[in-house]
């Protein structure tokens, strides 16, 4: 089994991000920006997509992506007992995108094309909520990535889960930024605690930057993570990004794509 992520930066439908795409054949692909999918991609793989949201809630021109070769059984619901976060799901429905699978071994797969975007949920949507168990300890605001985490400590994490996606959140931040640590490696603890496990650090033993600065050019942050269940980490077969020079030098998008082989 063959999973990509990839933040495709609204490539055109003549990109050369599609022929990329086609060249791994892989089973599933779950992006970010997604602006339109050339008509040959459509007849290679069922579809889920829905458009992201902005800051003040309108629909983006853009939409996140759940692209497959395998039956889909069902949508995944983005439910929450807590009026609060529910309120969040709602809001972020065009950007966690969780559907569950059936392999051709009809073996059941959930998986989670997240788009957690570079700008924080208002204060006046949780004036007067109770909110320490869902925001960073470490930061004063709070990101869709803390919604996602509260949702999916309700969920059977016994299952076989593949969440992945632009998180806009790297643990370089933590020592790069000014003012100290701001709880981008705490992402990646909650989701540990969770039973959760990164597939890049867990196949290279270390951060391996996904992201391009549009100031400097500086290749430094992992944005983009691909987090897999315990169940399915221990097939984990390869994992890696596509080449630098590939993406970066024909400016295709300013993250790398993701790519997962799985046993």
């Amino acid at each position: 089994m063959k999973v990509i992520t990839w933040n495709i930066r609204k490539a055109k439908e003549d990109s050369l991000v599609w022929q990329i795409l086609e060249s791994h054949d892989a089973d599933i692909i779950l992006l970010q920006e997604v602006l339109r999918i050339p008509e040959r991609i459509r007849s290679s793989y069922t579809i889920v997509f829905r458009p992201a949201i902005s800051e003040s809630g309108k629909q983006q021109i853009f939409g996140t992506a759940v692209l497959t070769k395998y039956s889909i059984n069902h949508e995944i619901p983005l439910v929450s007992s807590n009026e609060f976060v529910q309120q969040e799901l709602d809001f972020f429905k065009g950007n966690l995108i969780p559907v569950q699978l059936i392999t051709p071994n009809n073996q059941l797969i959930n998986v989670m094309s997240v788009y957690s975007p570079p700008w924080t949920i208002h204060p006046s949507r949780y004036e007067g909520e109770n909110i320490s168990e869902i925001k960073l300890s470490l930061n004063k605001r709070m990101w869709a990535f803390d919604i996602l985490h509260t949702w999916l400590k309700d969920q059977n994490r016994d299952d076989h889960w593949i969440i992945t996606g632009d998180f806009n959140s790297s643990e370089t931040f933590d020592y790069l930024w000014k003012g100290g640590p701001i709880g981008s490696l705490e992402h990646i603890q909650r989701l540990e605690k969770l039973g959760f496990k990164e597939c890049l650090r867990h196949y290279k033993n270390e951060l391996v930057p996904t992201f391009r600065n549009s100031k400097g050019g500086k290749i430094i942050h992992q944005l983009d993570h691909m987090y897999t269940s315990s169940s399915l980490i221990e097939n984990l077969i390869h994992c890696k990004t596509e080449e630098h020079d590939l993406i970066f030098g024909n400016k295709l998008s300013d993250h790398l794509p993701i790519i997962s082989t799985f046993n």
